[in-house]
């Protein structure tokens, strides 16, 4: 009986990766499995047949850990102890082992079962963690496991108490012999489980299967208490299978906490209106927001894991990864630079790397926020260059209004651009700013096939960026010109509605107009109206310039040049002379009786 125990020891336990030592009432060593011998650094021969003394550092543990064999039945709960092992080669080891009774078909102790771990290895491990991980570390520390054999029968060989202690409603029916399914029933009888909506044998059959699957897959069960296990089943050489317990309550509870506040910061990065990446020191993503898809063009599942900026041009490419490097060491970066994202538009962007650094100084991660300010840039520019046109005195009406055109296109990346003059319902181009001159001032249409008269009912600056997926689908202009990008706004001239300023393209505007393009639009409108009524006041200060001039020159009377005008030319044929040396000839004429022509003839 004992070699078949040690068999089935070894087939169970002899590849586990947790360490496992089994000895007898006089806490003599039976068996040990190759993790055991690695971290004792002894082979199994060497063990067995010796008392566990020897491994003990200390020998007052060691007494200490002996009370467990006086009265194993009668300790309350079972107990996790910290002990320093000594190695084969002399080293010390700090371990934390957990000890299982072992009994035998008449109760009877015969011997314990430990499994002992590394606690230097899951140190290691735990600084591997996420953050979640770390928050977790108590409930992780404070894991308990419950072990069970059965054999090729699926009969209970062996058990410890907290097994028992796991499914304590289920104690009665967990003793040698019985069947694994007769175990299952008898705790749903007792409801022990949580079957969630499934019937009793609908939630058996489920259970049974995995249970015989036994491929050392994990499954996570519920009890009715509100408990969650961690079951892993192995089939054994002899075709029996074992299987450990753990409860993992508070790991599945921080673990919703966990996934709670995860969502909750993911729904608020998905708000940010720029992108926020967090990549690792190599530079892959380990998280990003929705915008961040956006602007890289794929989704989380192919974009998780790889570097963002392989996906930038070359040059924008080393630009970022110097800000990297920069952050790497710890340091904040923050820089302006424009940057081709792979949804093919250029985005001029605020640049802010912020490292996440440990307790260790050491640079955990990268948070990238990438925030876009290419309206901010282009508004400024376009308001420098407005103020640099309407206030100078280079430029005449007509090319003031010409270079407002020229930029509203610059600004707002579209083809055409259109100043109208609008009487009753004709639409008239008078300036116009495109490509290779295709539109030309003069020619009409009527307002109701033009988007214009949209903007002129708005009262107001009027936009769209995609018109086929807007009001404007259903608008004459659509139909007729198939312009797609629209942009436009009235134009007051005194007060009073002249026309409309306005700029279109026939494909789909990559970037949506934001509010400070509907600002802009507004701003060259009111320039535009102030440049045309300028142009008017200075046309008519002409005109009134050269009827004065005709007035003081004039005889109201005879409709002739008078004596001023005659002393005016006098003078320009002297200077004429003086320059040029060339004579010149005055002649005055005296009419006889010139009072009677004129009562003749009239003056």
């Amino acid at each position: 009986m004992a070699e078949c125990i040690t068999l089935d020891l070894q087939q169970s336990f002899g590849d586990m990766t947790d360490c496992v030592v089994v000895t007898n009432a006089d806490r003599e060593i039976l068996f040990v499995n190759k993790a055991m011998e690695q971290l004792l650094r002894v082979s199994s021969e060497d063990c067995v047949g010796s008392t566990t003394e020897r491994f003990f550092s200390d020998t007052d543990q060691f007494e200490k850990l002996g009370e467990i064999y006086q009265s194993p039945a009668d300790r309350p709960q079972q107990k996790t102890y910290t002990l320093e092992l000594l190695r084969g080669d002399s080293t010390t080891v700090c371990a934390e082992v957990v000890g299982a009774p072992l009994v035998d078909t008449d109760g009877n102790l015969s011997g314990f079962l430990f499994i002992a771990r590394d606690l230097s290895e899951r140190k290691a491990l735990e600084n591997k963690l996420s953050d979640i991980a770390l928050t977790l570390e108590d409930a992780v520390d404070a894991i308990n496991e419950g072990f069970a054999i059965f054999d090729n029968e699926d009969r209970l060989i062996i058990c410890n108490d907290n097994y028992r202690e796991i499914y304590a409603l289920t104690a009665p029916a967990i003793f040698p012999g019985n069947r694994f399914e007769d175990i299952l029933r008898f705790g749903l009888n007792k409801k022990q489980y949580d079957t969630f909506d499934l019937d009793n044998e609908a939630w058996l059959e489920k259970r049974l299967a995995a249970h015989r699957n036994a491929n050392g897959s994990v499954i996570e069960q519920s009890l009715s208490d509100g408990r969650w296990l961690r079951v892993s089943e192995t089939r054994t050489r002899s075709g029996g299978i074992a299987g450990i317990r753990a409860d993992i309550t508070e790991l599945k509870h921080a673990r919703a906490e966990s996934e709670n506040a995860y969502q909750n910061l993911s729904l608020m990065a998905d708000n940010i209106t720029g992108s926020v990446v967090e990549v690792d020191p190599d530079g892959k993503c380990i998280f990003l927001n929705k915008t961040a898809c956006e602007w890289f063009d794929g989704t989380p599942d192919n974009l998780l894991g790889t570097r963002l900026r392989d996906r930038l041009p070359w040059k924008e490419r080393e630009v970022m990864r110097s800000f990297l490097q920069e952050a790497c060491k710890g340091k904040k970066v923050s820089s302006e630079v424009g940057l081709h994202f792979p949804d093919g538009v250029h985005r001029e962007c605020q640049i802010d790397c912020n490292p996440r650094v440990l307790e260790n100084d050491q640079v955990k991660g990268i948070v990238v926020l990438i925030t876009d300010i290419t309206d901010r840039k282009k508004t400024e520019r376009t308001l420098a260059e407005l103020y640099a046109i309407t206030s100078t005195r280079e430029l005449g009406h007509e090319d003031k209004i010409a270079e407002i055109l020229r930029l509203g296109t610059e600004h707002f990346d579209l083809p055409f651009g259109i100043i109208s003059h609008v009487i009753d319902d004709h639409y008239t181009i008078t300036h116009a700013n495109s490509p290779s001159g295709e539109l030309e001032p003069g020619t009409s249409f009527p307002l109701k096939d033009t988007y214009c008269t949209l903007t002129l009912d708005a009262d107001g600056p009027l936009a769209t960026a995609n018109a086929a997926n807007s009001q404007f689908a259903r608008h004459p202009c659509f139909e007729i010109f198939a312009l797609e990008t629209y942009i436009g706004a009235p134009l007051l001239v005194d007060g009073v509605v002249h026309g409309t300023i306005n700029f279109s393209a026939a494909q789909p505007r990559k970037r949506p107009f934001s509010p400070a393009d509907i600002q802009i639009v507004r701003q060259f409108a009111d320039w535009v109206g102030h440049e045309i009524a300028r142009q008017r006041d200075h046309q008519a200060l002409m005109d009134a310039k050269i009827n004065l001039e005709r007035v003081a020159s004039i005889d109201d009377l005879t409709q002739i040049l008078n004596r001023r005008a005659f002393l005016e030319r006098a003078n320009t044929e002297i200077q004429r002379f003086r320059r040029t040396k060339r004579p010149f000839t005055a002649v005055m004429i005296d009419i006889d009786k010139f009072k009677h022509i004129n009562d003749l003839h009239g003056h």
